[in-house]
């Protein structure tokens, strides 16, 4: 039996990427990648405060695939590689965290 694979997507924007047309693009083009991939966003969080060590991530988002390897797939893949430049324009970090 398969198991489902949770991902947790966690990072903080450039100043003005959350505005910049890269943003919409890299959105755009990421949710139809993970979407392809059997990706359900199940929540979205934006991050007010933290109150552990480090610097505070600006967003959370909670990603189900059907299997590790999907999840693997739809960010290891041509068309998500593609898309790292717009990425790395729009986010000072992200990380990708399978669960």
């Amino acid at each position: 039996m398969t198991q489902t694979c949770t991902v947790i997507l966690e990072g903080s924007f450039h100043i003005g990427g959350k505005s910049s047309p890269e943003f919409e693009e890299y959105s755009r083009r990421s949710n139809a990648n993970g979407e392809a991939h059997g990706g359900v966003v199940l929540s979205h969080y934006l991050i007010s405060e933290n109150l552990g060590q480090g610097e505070k991530p600006e967003f959370i988002l909670v990603i189900q695939y059907p299997t590790r390897e999907n999840a693997k797939q739809a960010f290891t893949c041509d068309e998500y590689n593609q898309i790292i430049p717009l990425r790395n324009k729009v986010f000072k970090e992200v990380k990708i965290l399978l669960v």
